[in-house]
């Protein structure tokens, strides 16, 4: 048997609806990628498996991050709101003070993770 690999980090993940198999690519800290390719039993044990752990979402809010494909930015049609949208949930509408506050928040912390050291993946 290999030596275990400690994943800390989902870099991607991908569904094959014509096999049912889910891809995902997992990180350890040093940088190293390896995929997994899982089949709907698979999927459905590990489901289970992580549902039962302390500390998985059914038993409190910590939740893996969301990294969404696509996000859209626009204005109401008849209120004063500025519209955010990520993927295909509905959308938020911000007042232009929110919005505001919202875009210097996501500047001050765009500059802080670009100066951040993060493992580089290849």
């Amino acid at each position: 048997m290999t030596k275990i690999f400690s994943a800390e980090m989902i870099t991607r993940s991908d569904l094959n609806k014509e096999t049912s198999r889910l891809e995902i690519a997992l990180a350890d800290p040093a940088g190293s990628v390896r995929t997994l390719s899982l089949g709907p039993d698979a999927i459905a044990a590990l489901v289970e498996i992580v549902a039962g752990l302390p500390g998985s979402p059914s038993h409190a809010n910590n939740h893996i991050t969301k990294i969404p494909k696509r996000y859209a930015v626009g204005h109401g049609r008849h209120e004063p709101v500025v519209m955010l949208r990520f993927e295909d949930e509905p959308a938020y509408g911000l007042s232009v003070t929110q919005a505001a506050a919202l875009g210097e928040a996501l500047l001050e912390e765009a500059e802080a993770v670009s100066d951040t050291m993060y493992c580089m993946l290849q």
